[in-house]
């Protein structure tokens, strides 16, 4: 009986001390024709470039990243690439090497949303959306995604 005790003890220690750990807060949380969207806080961030960013997950298949340089796009579907919101027009000669994807419905529902979000924060140095014209997509995993990875924003 005592052993049964000390264990739920020591389980619920650690488990308090793995949730105490985490430096990802949820935010917001919205239903949409999409799916529910999710809008998370994350700082402490182990990247020396970066302490802190937001991050903005769709029905469990697509994430949005956002940081004081840039905002990324991952899919589930396509999880070999990264999408990084483009600020130029659209070359009229597409490079075979450079791919672009126009902004969807979806896109512009989040990234609007992701304005107010960064306003009520008050992360006046983060990027915003405005101006955008499509994403760039770029190639992280050239042989593929790794077989036990698990999909997460970038």
């Amino acid at each position: 009986m005592k052993n049964a005790q000390i264990k739920i003890l020591l389980f619920s220690i650690i488990v308090l001390i793995i949730s105490c750990s985490t430096n990802k807060g949820l935010i917001k949380r919205e239903k949409s024709v999409f799916g529910t969207v999710k809008y998370y806080v994350q700082t402490d961030l182990n990247d020396e470039g970066y302490k802190k960013r937001m991050i903005i997950k769709v029905a469990d298949s697509v994430y949005y990243s956002f940081y004081s340089d840039g905002i990324n796009k991952s899919t589930k579907k396509d999880k070999n690439s990264v999408y990084r919101l483009f600020y130029e027009e659209v070359p009229k000669e597409l490079d075979a090497q450079i791919a672009y994807q126009k902004l969807s419905k979806l896109d512009s529902l989040i990234l609007s949303s992701s304005n107010r979000i960064l306003d009520s924060l008050k992360w006046k140095d983060f990027k915003r959306w405005n101006g955008a014209t499509a994403f760039n997509i770029e190639v992280i995993y050239y042989h593929g995604f790794p077989k036990n990875g698990k999909f997460e924003p970038y």
